[in-house]
């Protein structure tokens, strides 16, 4: 029955998605976990900023926070972000503040849902602005994988975003694919970002996940333009204990010394199997 609704979920969000995007006028400033995880990598509360498919992977229930720092200008950086997440059994909502210079601030309201498991799963995710942007906007995606750990998932971003910051973003499409290898050891993925009413490249992504034992897992991800220059390395260590999860990421736009973000992350989480 769980799948059944989430194929009916897919389905609609599917039509949704292609007859929306014509008209979306905009996109969100990139949550923290967004700027490390691919769309198929997420199975837990951040999955709500990231692929919200991807909350029907894990009967998990949590409570977050995460802290980023951006270097706004040469020499100096400042917190500009930090945020709250509550989840429990494939719903989630969250929390967070962005600052930016000179002394703007923008909050973002999330609430989110997964229906499914973890072989096929449909997700949406609603948020609202207030401060520096107003107006709500939707986030849409199916998320498929293989009994060898392959997996190919399909976001639709920003649906109806709207104006921030005296900037407007088109909405666009993400699919994604990533193959998982040595028994789940190594996981290797891309995804291609495209504005559909023009049927024209965003960003490209690749990376992914090597698990390091005790809990530790290194993820790593390559953020290229749509001529396949680089834009940013983001490098990034994940703990899971049995009680709770942290990690921590640094952005890196140009060599080994030019750290352009560094973000901390944490929860408090109980945890029951994966979905089948």
């Amino acid at each position: 029955m769980r799948r059944w609704r989430a194929l009916a979920l897919a389905g609609g969000l599917a039509w949704w998605g292609v007859a929306g995007t014509r008209q979306a006028n905009g996109q969100v400033i990139p949550a923290a976990p967004a700027r490390y995880l691919l769309t198929t990598e997420a199975s837990d509360a951040r999955a709500l900023w990231v692929n919200p498919a991807g909350l029907a992977r894990l009967l998990e229930a949590s409570l977050g926070a995460d802290m980023t720092w951006d270097r706004f200008f040469p020499g100096g950086a400042r917190l500009s972000q930090y945020g709250l997440s509550l989840a429990g059994r494939g719903v989630a909502a969250s929390w967070i503040h962005e600052r930016f210079p000179p002394g703007q601030a923008l909050n973002v309201y999330a609430v989110g849902v997964g229906l499914g498991d973890e072989r096929f799963s449909a997700g949406t995710t609603r948020r609202w602005y207030s401060g520096a942007g107003s107006g709500s906007a939707w986030d849409a995606a199916t998320r498929i994988a293989s009994a060898d750990g392959t997996q190919l998932s399909l976001v639709v971003k920003n649906i109806g975003s709207p104006r921030l910051l005296d900037s407007t973003y088109w909405a666009t499409l993400v699919p994604g694919a990533l193959v998982s290898l040595l028994a789940g050891s190594l996981q290797l993925g891309g995804e291609w970002e495209v504005a559909p009413h023009a049927w024209r490249s965003i960003a490209y992504r690749a990376g992914g996940a090597v698990v390091l034992g005790r809990g530790v897992a290194l993820l790593v991800r390559a953020d290229l333009s749509p001529g396949f220059k680089r834009r940013a390395v983001v490098v990034a260590l994940s703990f899971d204990a049995s009680g709770s999860r942290a990690g921590a990421f640094a952005l890196l736009s140009g060599g080994a010394n030019e750290v352009d973000a560094l973000g901390l992350s944490g929860a408090l989480v109980t945890r029951g199997s994966p979905r089948r």
